[in-house]
């Protein structure tokens, strides 16, 4: 249950702002409804009830000069980033789940970047029995000149994952200030029976970038949304995410790039693959605000049906208030070419070993991308349980 006596009992010792900020965002959620979305198959579902998550999840102690990174619920004062925690703007997948993050938050990270950082922060989420719920609410500032990388990784332990319904529901708030680089990965490889929810939010400056990858390889129902506004003169973001459906599972992705800003560009890369039963849409959208002369904007989406039985929908959108800009966006969806196919068997490799190459092939240069070794093998060997032993 979530209650204003639960919410009470987590704002003990907490500043008096953040207090009637989370009570404001607790009697907002209350107000919404859980969101049906037919898509997703969510008519019957309800949020799980609060848990504590009690793992370490800050996985490499990095503060010090120029950088400052901390356990959202260990900090002892939040008003440096009070401007950064209440966005005034609608942002997410729903109201309702972005409201959830930001009053019941069980676990998140502040960032304040003031340098050049070389080193990724490392955030690592692992979902077992006794720590099956994380709402993480996180901040992650850049300023002037500085430049950091983020690794959030989401996995799933469980003697019984079958039966085990995970949930993660995530609140991410990006601010890049002038000249900043930020470098934000995202990475969800939960078990088919989990819940995985994900809304993020970017700010970026003058001459400042935002570059997400996002990582989804598991969870039965998964549902993310990607913002960012091009604010300021000469901007930029790249967006690049790859996805695998399996069984029965459900993925619904919302990349939005708003172009606010002149000569602002942005580019989204989404490479996928569908086997089973899986469903899977695709909504990216290219938005010219008034005033984005000469802003520069592209989407393009890659599916791979694996097999007859799944569905991906695409819906790459331009919405443009500007006459001076350039937009171009594309998708395709297509079986994979039975030449490559029967080239490969011919080798010797077995159907299953041959789709999971060209997947792999297809996935290969935004994989190379992350910074993290380890990262890339777990993504390559779930990526291989799925395709060939599953």
């Amino acid at each position: 249950m979530y209650s204003i006596e639960l919410l009470n009992g987590l704002l003990c010792k907490k500043e008096e702002w953040i207090k009637a900020y989370r009570l404001r965002k607790f009697e907002e959620f209350e107000k919404l409804p859980v969101p049906s979305w037919k898509r997703l198959k969510l008519e019957n579902f309800s949020i799980p009830d609060f848990k504590e998550y009690r793992k370490e999840f800050l996985k490499n102690d990095i503060d010090g000069e120029g950088i400052f990174v901390k356990d959202i619920n260990d900090v002892s004062a939040l008003d440096e980033f009070k401007e950064y925690i209440d966005v005034q703007k609608s942002f997410g997948i729903s109201d309702k789940f972005v409201t959830l993050g930001e009053a019941f938050y069980n676990s998140g990270v502040v960032i304040k970047a003031a340098s050049k950082l070389k080193e990724p922060v490392r955030i690592s989420y692992s979902l077992d029995n006794e720590n099956s719920v994380v709402i993480d609410h996180n901040i992650i500032v850049a300023e002037r000149d500085s430049e950091i990388t983020v690794v959030i990784d989401y996995s799933s332990l469980s003697e019984n994952e079958e039966y085990m319904n995970f949930f993660h529901n995530g609140v991410t708030k990006v601010y890049a200030a002038d000249k900043a680089v930020v470098n934000i990965v995202k990475v969800q490889r939960m078990s088919n029976s989990a819940y995985h929810f994900d809304s993020n939010v970017a700010f970026i400056g003058r001459e400042a970038k935002v570059n997400w990858i996002s990582v989804e390889i598991g969870s039965g129902i998964s549902a993310t949304s990607f913002i960012t506004n091009l604010e300021k003169t000469a901007s930029e973001s790249s967006l690049k995410s790859i996805y695998f459906g399996d069984g029965e599972s459900r993925i619904d992705m919302q990349y939005t790039m708003n172009h606010i800003g002149m000569r602002s560009i942005s580019n989204i890369e989404t490479r996928g693959a569908l086997k089973d039963k899986a469903r899977k849409v695709f909504r990216g959208n290219l938005d010219f605000k008034k005033g984005a002369r000469k802003a520069k904007g592209e989407e393009a989406e890659y599916a791979l049906l694996l097999d007859p039985t799944v569905k991906a929908d695409a819906i790459p959108v331009l919405f443009c208030a500007e006459d001076d800009v350039q937009g171009n966006h594309a998708a395709s969806a297509g079986q994979i070419d039975e030449n490559q196919l029967f080239y490969l068997m011919s080798r010797g490799f077995n159907e299953k070993e041959a789709k999971k190459l060209i997947v792999e092939a297809s996935f290969k240069p935004i994989i190379d991308s992350i910074p993290v070794e380890d990262i890339k093998e777990s993504i390559n060997l779930e990526i291989h349980r799925r395709l060939v032993y599953v």
